[in-house]
């Protein structure tokens, strides 16, 4: 049986994270129509001061994850693979950003052999990404490209399903929210099989916590 587990990092996210759950929850139909049985939802609570842990302890099919303390973005998602059980594991954030009706299809390609799936907000035709993080992307993406010989056009995408056995290859990975870009450098350097699905991409639900600069 497949096992799909999406780990969701929340920190203060109490406007957002039913609405997102929710919405992951509801694609477990078509995750069977392409081979998914079955859906582990795993909410990490970063430490929040609100009520998000509260809520999120509230949604039935809901696995909640408290961390006391803030670790950061990329520490809330290592905890969360640690704790999933499917040999697939994905991920995306709680603040309604990223479209989780998309991740039959990136597990679809998972399914058929790639080890690493990113949804490319790049690559959609829908984006309502911000232009100084578009340009950031594009220059990052273009020179992993170059260094790494395949190209990639979202080396920063935060929602993404993996095979579990390719941890080994690109850990370790940093605490921060700069994970994602050094989980696609840390694949493209191990080799490991990368393939990138167009998705759409919405503002966020509340404040960004992303500094543009520093992160």
């Amino acid at each position: 049986m497949t096992v799909l587990s999406i780990v969701i990092p929340a920190y203060n996210e109490e406007d957002g994270i039913k609405e997102i759950a929710d919405r992951v929850l509801a694609v477990a139909p078509a995750l069977k129509e392409v081979g998914v049985e079955r859906l582990e939802l795993l909410v990490v609570d970063d430490g929040s001061k609100d009520r998000t842990a509260e809520i999120a302890e509230s949604i039935p099919g809901v696995t909640l994850i408290r961390q006391p303390k803030n670790k950061g973005y990329g520490a809330a998602l290592k905890t969360g693979f640690s704790k999933a059980s499917g040999e697939l594991i994905g991920f995306l954030d709680a603040d309604g950003t990223y479209p989780p009706e998309f991740f039959p299809q990136l597990c679809q390609s998972a399914l058929n052999g790639t080890e690493l799936v990113i949804g490319s907000r790049m690559a959609g035709a829908d984006s309502e990404m911000p232009i100084t993080r578009r340009a950031g992307n594009f220059f990052f993406a273009n020179l992993l490209s170059i260094l790494g010989r395949q190209k990639v056009t979202d080396s920063a995408s935060g929602m993404r399903v993996f095979k579990r056995e390719i941890l080994e290859q690109i850990y370790p990975l940093p605490d921060g929210l700069n994970l994602t870009p050094v989980m696609s450098t840390r694949a493209l350097h191990e080799g490991v099989k990368i393939q990138e699905v167009p998705i759409p991409y919405s503002e966020r639900v509340g404040r960004s916590k992303l500094s543009v600069i520093h992160d």
